[in-house]
């Protein structure tokens, strides 16, 4: 590089070390190039030329640091991520990036990440989510080419986590095909290969590579033609996972597609990697995004994959045609020389639910990471989430039903859309497999968001925490809920959904209340609050041993979560049941084009609601002065900030009220479906021509 030069020297040393992630202008692109220096010209080149080029745009450099790649970018440019190649030439070269084979993987880096992780991490990779010991019935033996039994194969299984895409499901295997698939080398015979997919194929040779000889697919080592075992394995998906010493995530391809890059095995994966000369260095533009959990790739948009990925304590990705390790110490790339990081491990989504809190808001944002992604069927709404709620059960006394957590339910059945722009989401339909061939439980029933696809919001705003939001509102039943699995179940026949949160949460109130362990009971001023001092929770906070940093509304008994602790799934049935008030009022729309509501009126005319509805087709339905049957579910506080439009952001004044939470419904035989959920100010409700009824949802 030339020494004069100002820009080449800062570029050089944000690749060569790691001490400063200070930003550093270089300046315009007219006045870097302008420059009699020929080192850097060919990055800042390259840079204008792809990005939304303006001559008076400042080019902004951040260094590397020891867990990121130097970044390259401007107010108007997409931010481009770099590393410097190694030179193997020079010893201490501070160069992390390395030229790849365009068409083959570097197979050999398998074993080592693997035996680096369990060498150097150990038990922090072994079982962040501490879920309990779980065996697959059957796995496919590598070696021997056949299905053999869970119990009987000795050792580690590796899973494997991709999508069919456009291609259906193999054929359905029959019992005699079953039997025939336990005989070694049926995966070899022309007969059997219908049923071994090119991703499956491929995934047995990546877990020979890896130096494992058992592998778990869900196509080929669920029975499908036992409905109840299948249903068993379904069930335990999410444990499957968290017990597989890595899974294959194949983020790029599809069943049929495979995984491109194996020598021998598959085709080529036809890599193109971005090098720019810097004198006699080379730059390598990094084609990488933040994670998998970004919605670039059809595997981040399939419903199946989500507890598929958040479960796997080690993920081997194929990913951008690259390999990628990502465990809970590290993340390696095989564009990286060995060892190298340069990018930040992320944690489990399940965050502080692994080890026993029941953070209704952390619950509600990974629901709506889940509810927009798509499934080939409908029905399988709840079948392809079950694993990751039965794991988050061990947090949440008395499990989920349909998708809502029992502790939290008068809150949660309230659940309404989340969007920015207009609401999109769409009710599922049940598909038209055969009953006996639909995954169990397949029912959509209108109350829960397992009945609707798109972003969701499910008690985000319940003061369960003591935090600083735009919105808090503090819950109270008003009626007793009941299911049952038909709608003419007899009194006896329904079992009492339990709403141990706001039970509790009272009781807790008067100080000579013994505390479960672990807590702290302490006096908390409300006068610097608001929000706090209005829901007047009795200047009363809790704290718990094991996280302090944080504050509680009420104590709840915290479970040592550990690999014995069981999760616990009610029988999902699919009808509520309570008695409650039934009220009708009248819509008018909104002036904002923007909003995701409609008013409610009552008979002289005056606002006293909203009405949140679902998408386009039900505002159809809603024109002005539509007369609309509500149901009350709940009562609560509520206390929100303004929003500014100059200031963009929520403030003063704070709008404060008690509300009803209200359902609209239709009826149909006798039952009453959801189409949305709403609000009415308490006082307007109360002097409204109410109807006591018996309400039955499906």
């Amino acid at each position: 590089m030339e020494e004069n030069c100002s820009i080449c020297h800062t570029i050089w040393l944000g690749f060569a070390s790691a001490e400063s992630r200070d930003k550093i202008n270089l300046g315009s692109f007219d006045e870097i190039l302008s420059s009699s220096c020929s080192i850097h010209k060919p990055l800042i080149k390259w840079y204008k030329d792809s990005s939304e080029y303006h001559h008076r745009s400042i080019v902004v450099f951040t260094p590397r640091s020891k867990s990121d790649s130097a970044v390259i970018y401007t107010l108007y440019g997409f931010p481009r991520k770099l590393l410097l190649l190694n030179r193997t030439s020079i010893p201490n070269h501070p160069g992390l990036g390395r030229r790849l084979d365009k068409d083959w993987v570097d197979i050999d880096l398998l074993p080592r990440w693997k035996h680096e992780c369990l060498a150097a991490h150990g038990a922090k990779c072994e079982n962040p989510l501490k879920i309990w010991p779980t065996r697959p019935d059957w796995l496919i033996d590598v070696e021997r080419n056949c299905i053999v039994s869970g119990e009987e194969a000795d050792g580690a299984f590796i899973a494997l986590s991709y999508r069919f895409g456009d291609h259906p499901p193999g054929e359905k295997i029959s019992v005699d095909t079953w039997s025939k698939l336990q005989e070694s080398n049926a995966l070899k015979t022309a007969q059997m290969s219908l049923y071994l997919s090119p991703m499956i194929r491929d995934a047995m040779y990546v877990t020979s590579a890896i130096g494992e000889r058992y592998l778990w697919a869900d196509s080929l080592c669920i029975p499908h033609h036992d409905r109840g075992a299948a249903t068993r394995q379904l069930q335990l998906m999410g444990a499957i996972y968290g017990n597989a010493i890595v899974t294959i995530i194949a983020a790029d391809t599809d069943s049929e597609e495979g995984l491109p890059g194996l020598r021998g095995i598959s085709g080529p994966r036809r890599l193109t990697q971005k090098v720019i000369p810097f004198g006699e260095e080379y730059l390598m533009v990094r084609n990488i995004s933040l994670g998998l959990e970004r919605h670039d790739l059809p595997y981040s948009n399939r419903g199946w994959t989500y507890q598929e990925y958040e479960h796997s304590c080690r993920r081997l990705c194929f990913r951008n045609k690259k390999l990628r390790w990502h465990c809970s110490c590290s993340v390696w790339h095989e564009d990286l020389i060995f060892g190298a990081q340069a990018d930040e491990p992320t944690g489990t989504s399940m965050g502080i639910i692994r080890v026993g809190f029941p953070d209704i808001s952390l619950m509600s944002t990974i629901i709506l990471n889940y509810n927009e992604r798509k499934l080939r069927y409908d029905d399988d709404a709840l079948p392809a989430i079950s694993g990751l709620l039965s794991v988050a059960s061990r947090s949440f006394p008395g499990g989920f039903l349909y998708g809502l957590p029992e502790m939290f339910f008068d809150c949660a059945l309230g659940w309404r859309p989340v969007s920015w722009e207009k609401p999109s989401l769409r009710r599922r339909e049940p598909s038209d497999r055969p009953i006996d061939s639909r995954l169990h439980p397949s029912r959509l029933p209108s109350w829960s968001w397992i009945g609707w696809q798109g972003e969701v919001s499910m008690c985000f705003e319940e003061m369960v925490q003591i935090v600083k939001e735009d919105r808090l509102q503090e819950t109270f039943p008003i009626t007793e809920w009941y299911t049952a699995d038909m709608p003419n179940a007899s009194v006896s026949e329904r079992r009492r959904i339990r709403s141990t949160w706001f039970s509790d949460r009272d009781s807790y109130k008067d100080p000579k209340t013994p505390l479960p362990p672990g807590w702290t009971r302490y006096e908390k001023s409300t006068k610097a609050d608001e929000m706090l001092a209005y829901l007047e929770y009795g200047g009363l906070a809790f704290k718990h041993d094991a996280m302090p940093e944080r504050e509680w509304r009420s104590p709840f008994p915290v479970p040592d979560i550990s690999e014995s602790t069981l999760p616990f799934t009610p029988e999902q049935t699919a009808y509520l049941f309570c008695e409650t008030q039934r009220a009708y009022l009248w819509t008018r729309m909104t002036v904002e084009s923007y909003s995701h509501f409609v008013e409610l009126l009552d008979a002289k005319n005056r606002k006293i609601g909203a009405l949140y509805y679902h998408n386009d087709l039900q505002l159809e339905d809603l024109p002005s002065g539509t007369r609309v049957e509500l149901v009350a579910i709940c009562q609560y506080k509520a206390c929100r900030k303004t929003w500014d439009d100059k200031s963009e952001e929520f403030g003063l004044p704070i709008i404060r009220g008690e509300y009803i939470g209200v359902l609209w419904v239709e009826w149909m035989n006798g039952v009453a479906y959801r189409r949305a959920s709403g609000e009415v100010e308490k006082e307007a409700w109360d002097k409204l021509a109410l109807e006591r009824i018996s309400l039955i949802l499906g």
